[in-house]
């Protein structure tokens, strides 16, 4: 507790990413990855080559582009900077610890950026969602996007914003959780190099018998086309969250995501 207290104190952050938890949930993920290292390790470890095996494919490397890169241990990070221009790792908090691993690293690049492009909106800000890729698909030299384990997390913000905020809410469109899901496959669909989509999709919650007690659909009804490869991942273990339950979340791989047409 007091090594994640630390970490929020000296973590660079704006208001909005304090505003809606962000911080406070990437230093959780970093503590739970610390936690579950070998629960998820298998997980990461699948990610980490995928993402190899995907950029060896290109005729060109110039820039690649990770959104949602987090604390990147489900990033091949070695093996990207030494096949790539440039790399940029684009997420809301980048915590010190990243920063310290990459501050040799020249070629990468941080931005912290709302990917779900509607917090500002949210907060009364903006009038309406802002474009939060605008300038990385403008930019010709991208010749590869990777949205890592990104796709469900950037609705639950949302949601329990909406959920806290009831006066707010009722003046906004509505299924915004579901619609920020949607963006995110338009924005990734917008691009003109390569995109690999890897994300969970849906959470199991069983207990010691195996028993399933509840099934979430973590894409809030969002359609996606036929995934390339799938795998279960232990996000919280027996113990971690609850002694006698655990949840376990189904990742899927789009090794070259080309569009969807269940946007709003």
């Amino acid at each position: 507790m007091l090594a994640e207290l630390a970490l929020q104190a000296l973590t660079p952050a704006t208001s909005l990413a304090r505003r809606f938890g962000l911080l406070r949930e990437g230093v959780a993920l970093w503590s739970r990855g610390l936690r579950q290292r070998k629960a998820w390790e298998p997980h990461h470890a699948r990610c980490r080559a995928i993402i190899a095996e995907v950029a060896v494919t290109l005729s060109q490397r110039r820039k690649v582009v990770v959104l949602g890169s987090g604390p990147a241990r489900d990033i091949p990070l070695d093996m990207l900077c030494a096949s790539f221009d440039e790399v940029v790792l684009a997420d809301i908090v980048h915590l010190p610890l990243l920063r310290l691993k990459l501050w040799r690293q020249a070629k990468v690049e941080l931005i912290s950026r709302d990917l779900t492009g509607t917090m500002a909106w949210l907060a009364g800000e903006a009038k309406e969602r802002q474009d939060p890729l605008a300038d990385l698909v403008a930019d010709a030299k991208v010749d590869l996007v990777i949205s890592a384990n990104l796709l469900s997390q950037l609705a639950w913000p949302v949601a329990d914003w909406l959920e806290d905020n009831p006066t707010r809410a009722a003046a906004l469109p509505g299924n915004l959780p579901a619609r920020c899901i949607a963006w995110h496959l338009d924005d990734l669909a917008r691009f003109k190099g390569h995109v690999c989509l890897i994300s969970d999709v849906e959470m199991v919650e069983r207990d010691r018998s195996g028993a399933i007690h509840d099934r979430l659909d973590l894409m809030y009804g969002v359609e996606l086309p036929k995934e390339d490869e799938s795998w279960l991942w232990p996000v919280a273990p027996f113990g971690e969250a609850e002694r006698d339950r655990e949840y376990v979340h189904k990742v899927c791989v789009w090794r070259r995501y080309a569009g969807s047409s269940s946007a709003f």
